[in-house]
């Protein structure tokens, strides 16, 4: 029920007024659900396994989620963490009222930048200046415009689908949007049993720049709030890993008043943070370049609960995509495993702490590796 809300107080209403009430909870325009996730597929293969044959497959823009209500004039953007972005993109508000022809309804889709002088899509990190935006509005559209990439649907003119099989919603998506080049569409999909005809599929979504592709059964509903093997995302096998920064040490020479070494922790079941190395590389010396030392420690600063000499103790928030070229076992940290070569590829804003990877995770990237 709270999956279907995101609202405790509603919930606790229901609970009290009996479980028959609770049964009833639903949907509603205008109040954020929890989006469905999925897991990941080791290759094809495996894909196949778990959402079987024949399925769809789509691409896995390299964007944002974004859950978009529109009831009657009113339109409504929310993040993957049900945060509340319509402020800070117009434009898309725009093109949802223009291109989107139902009255109401919530729509799941990935939303990507591009750049208007090249035609080429952006990584994730630079439209992820436009959600924390509160200011400059109107310049970061003419910046940095986006492509909305409808995927899925949860309601339709008042109708709720989460019990129609995707390959339902999927027609009734390609019945209201109206696709408008470099503004608009529906995600690009196959649908086959070949692996063949995947494996050129997956290797043209790379090339586009997208992080790799979707393989969807045709057959399920949609489960919001969890991954059941409904769909699974299949990415390079250089897996990375989401890890909150939990401490760090102030930099010497020319780094002096930077954070420049920043400790990494993963998560165990019952959410205890388990550190699991210490990365340094891949942070840019100067913002034009990309997420720089300067940016990470101004983010940091207000987390600081502790400092000793150069080492300072962080409040876990600030969760980042890391890479690496192994992981090894380890004493030197609580999670009994190393990073080697640990490097920064992103912030995840929109990721929270309870969404880090797990020591699971790690431990089953280790066995797989050997």
């Amino acid at each position: 029920a709270y999956d279907l809300t995101n609202d405790f107080s509603v919930i606790a209403e229901k609970a009290f007024a009996g479980e028959d009430a609770l049964k009833k909870t639903s949907v509603e325009v205008g109040k954020p659900l929890k989006v469905m996730l999925f897991q990941k597929a080791k290759d094809i293969e495996d894909g196949f396994s778990i959402v079987g044959k024949p399925c769809a497959c789509e691409y896995k823009y390299d964007g944002f989620r974004l859950q978009i209500h529109k009831k009657a004039d009113k339109v409504w953007l929310y993040t993957r963490r049900l945060e509340n972005v319509t402020k800070q993109f117009p434009d898309v508000v725009s093109v949802i009222k223009e291109h989107v022809k139902a009255d109401n309804f919530i729509l799941d889709a990935e939303v990507i930048g591009f750049d208007q002088k090249t035609g080429k899509w952006l990584p994730f990190q630079q439209i992820s200046h436009r959600i924390k935006r509160k200011y400059g509005i109107a310049e970061m559209v003419k910046e940095i415009p986006v492509i909305v990439n409808v995927f899925d649907a949860v309601m339709i003119d008042g109708k709720i689908l989460i019990d129609l099989p995707f390959s339902e919603r999927r027609k009734l998506i390609e019945r209201i949007v109206d696709e408008k080049k470099d503004k608009i569409g529906v995600a690009k999909q196959i649908i086959t049993n070949s692996n063949d005809e995947v494996k050129r599929f997956y290797e043209e979504a790379l090339s586009l720049g997208n992080e790799g592709i979707m393989m969807k059964n045709l057959n399920t509903p949609y489960k919001p709030g969890s991954r059941v093997g409904y769909g699974v995302k299949l990415k390079p096998v250089m897996e990375t890993l989401d890890l909150v920064i939990v401490g760090a040490e102030w930099g010497e020479g020319k780094r002096a008043n930077w954070l420049s070494s920043f400790i990494l922790a993963c998560r165990d079941a019952d959410g205890n943070l388990l550190t699991i190395g210490k990365m340094g590389t891949g942070i840019k010396e100067k913002s034009e370049e990309g997420v720089s030392f300067e940016h990470l420690t101004n983010l940091l600063k207000p987390h600081i609960i502790e400092e000793k000499g150069r080492e300072v103790k962080i409040k876990p928030a600030v969760v980042v995509e890391v890479s690496y070229e192994e992981i090894q076992k380890s004493p030197t940290y609580s999670s009994g495993f190393a990073l080697r070569f640990p490097r920064f590829v992103r912030i995840r804003e929109d990721k929270s702490v309870e969404e880090i990877s797990t020591i699971d995770d790690v431990k089953k990237l280790f066995a797989e590796q050997r």
